[in-house]
């Protein structure tokens, strides 16, 4: 019995080892049996590093998961995306790069605390804590900052 599962266990790997490899000599198609509707072409789990200028905090790096947000279009948060190109980081030179003023509307830091707007971390949990009281959902942990859901440090 034992054999059998064995054999059966190899079988399997030699089959999806022959289809990844059909896949990668097709210059990254899957393969003729495979209609793949997308792709995925960005990092599932992140952790954002504050970049060089920024003021330093005494709160722990955040952690993301596109996973988590995959119901939400990418050109929410990625704003001046065109679909087309590659996404930049928010500090790019022409969005939010204002480093250090933190009510500046375009600083770094508004990127992701801007309580009014729908395409900041800050302003889209709150939105959708309203959505979520009124349907008796318990809210995301959003504040206060010392101890939310984003700046948690991940336990060991």
């Amino acid at each position: 019995m034992r054999s059998k599962v064995m054999f059966s266990i190899l079988v399997l790997f030699v089959f999806t080892l022959a289809l990844a490899s059909a896949a990668y000599s097709e210059g990254g198609k899957f393969s003729a049996i495979v209609d793949a509707k997308s792709t995925v072409c960005y990092p599932l789990e992140l952790t954002f590093k504050r970049p060089a200028g920024v003021l330093k905090t005494s709160f722990a790096p955040v952690s993301f998961s596109h996973g988590q947000h995959a119901n939400i279009p990418c050109v929410t948060c990625h704003h001046m995306w065109d679909g087309k190109s590659k996404i930049e980081g928010c500090n790019t030179e022409g969005c939010h790069d204002n480093l250090k003023e933190r009510q500046d509307p375009m600083s770094y830091f508004r990127a992701f605390h801007d309580k009014d707007a729908a395409n900041s971390c800050l302003g889209c949990h709150m939105k959708t804590n309203i959505a979520r009281k009124e349907k008796g959902q318990k809210p995301l942990p959003v504040s206060p900052c010392s101890n939310n859901g984003c700046h948690h440090v991940a336990q060991k």
